[in-house]
């Protein structure tokens, strides 16, 4: 794999980073981190307030130069006590190595991808662009190669896809000619056969689902369409609020009492306790029941079998991913965010599920939506690829990072190279011998329609 290799234009070092605002390489001595990640110099200094002529707005003219650089120190400072130069470039050398992998059989932008209980990973379904796939294939991470199985019963776009206890796969709803599924299908590895299952009682894309602790399965949240005749000119898609359980002994679904915000794109993460945190994604976000990003989250109680409302985020947030740590809480990382979720997000922060309570840890050199977040097998998580927009332009990322939580007050993250290909919207799963294997995902540039691609990157801490 090649990796361009940029130097910074103002000390001449070769590095990976860019400004999150201009994209001008910079280097670990003259980034300055910030809240939508790490910026240069330039775009890092705070606007002058014209007010008088006073003191504070002759400030930058007189320090100059040695003004700036003092800021640079106050940043550095503040994210590391007493840190000398070797040790910043210390925190932010690459860790792990990237290798590409065999491609797919069949180009897909999005597709489910599960670790079977033999150690190879199944890809089912998929999209080029609005047109959805059927297509199945098996990895084999030994032989590194891909071989196709029997095709899903359904084509489908923006599943999902879970390991029953019993070893076979479960996939439910997604998309099919911009319509939302509401179809379910199992795969058994022991024939290499697709079957379908019962229905869910509404169709469902954007939604989660979580294996419990007793092996049933729960599906929550998403987009459906309206009921027939409640919108003039047309069917609408509404966000849902509605949950419900999969009982793989019968092959039925079973509601259970609805989520108290409805949700959309947000994440389902099953706590230690057995409970499932459902975090953030877009839904009535203010006055006059406007969609955005959110700040809520709730869990479900299995004993219960009810939705009981959680702390808020410190900041709203979807499309964005999590990870369960070895503590037993959980990160949530970037997402879309801003009004009407339209910037992406370098924040992370993490849940302590015995104190319900959030805390803002170090946020990511660079923002990201769309990208996954996979624990590793040393209490690490590597988040991967995804997208940044800024200014409504999107553009697919091939850089990775890992996330320390035992590093530092706020935890620390440190860059993990480069995928060969840009991707957002991909799978991503932790395979036996501890490395990630990242698969499909769109590519998307500025002025450019996303592009699905079947390359596949291996990732080795």
């Amino acid at each position: 794999m090649v990796t361009q290799t940029l130097r910074c234009e103002r000390h001449g070092e070769a590095t990976r980073l860019t400004c999150v605002d201009c994209d001008r390489p910079i280097c670990p001595k003259c980034m300055v981190r910030t809240e939508v990640g790490l910026k240069c110099e330039q775009c890092a200094q705070p606007v002058a307030t014209p007010s008088g002529g006073g003191q504070a707005s002759r400030l930058p003219l007189i320090l100059g130069g040695v003004g700036l650089a003092v800021l640079v120190l106050v940043a550095v400072l503040v994210l590391r006590p007493d840190p000398s130069d070797e040790e910043v470039v210390a925190a932010l050398a690459p860790t792990g190595i990237w290798s590409e992998a065999a491609d797919l059989s069949s180009i897909r932008g999005t597709t489910a991808s599960v670790v079977l209980d033999d150690g190879t990973v199944l890809s089912a379904g998929g999209g080029v662009g609005v047109i959805a796939l059927d297509a199945a294939e098996i990895y084999d991470p030994e032989a590194d190669a891909w071989h196709e199985v029997t095709p899903l019963g359904q084509a489908r776009r923006g599943h999902q896809g879970v390991v029953l206890d019993d070893g076979r796969v479960l996939v439910a709803g997604g998309v099919f000619e911009g319509n939302p599924l509401a179809s379910a299908e199992i795969y058994d590895p022991v024939t290499a056969t697709w079957s379908p299952s019962a229905p869910m009682s509404t169709p469902r894309l954007g939604h989660t689902l979580t294996v419990l602790r007793d092996g049933r399965v729960l599906v929550a949240g998403g987009s459906a369409l309206e009921p027939a005749g409640t919108a003039a000119g047309g069917q609408t898609i509404r966000i849902a609020a509605s949950a419900e359980v999969f009982d793989p002994e019968t092959g039925t679904w079973q509601a259970v009492p609805a989520m108290a915000t409805p949700r959309f794109e947000h994440t389902a993460t099953l706590l230690d306790d057995g409970r499932v945190l459902m975090v953030g994604g877009l839904g009535p976000s203010g006055e006059g029941e406007e969609t955005g990003p959110l700040r809520s989250t709730e869990i479900y109680d299995p004993a219960a079998n009810a939705f009981v409302t959680s702390t808020d985020l410190a900041e709203p947030r979807a499309n964005h991913a999590a990870a369960l740590l070895t503590d037993g809480s959980l990160l949530v990382s970037g997402g879309r965010g801003g009004q009407g979720g339209e910037l992406s997000l370098a924040s992370a922060e993490v849940f302590d599920s015995r104190a319900a309570t959030w805390t803002t840890v170090g946020a990511m050199g660079g923002t990201r939506t769309g990208h996954t977040a996979t624990p590793l097998a040393d209490g690490r998580v590597l988040v991967a690829g995804g997208e940044s927009v800024q200014r409504g332009n999107r553009r697919s990322l091939t850089s990775g990072e890992v996330f320390d939580l035992g590093q530092g007050a706020t935890g620390e993250w440190r860059p993990a190279g480069d995928m060969a290909c840009p991707r957002s919207e991909q799978s991503a799963v932790l395979l036996a011998d501890g490395s990630v294997l990242v698969a499909a995902g769109d590519a998307a540039f500025p002025g450019q329609a996303p592009m699905a691609q079947s390359c596949v990157d291996r990732y080795r801490p």
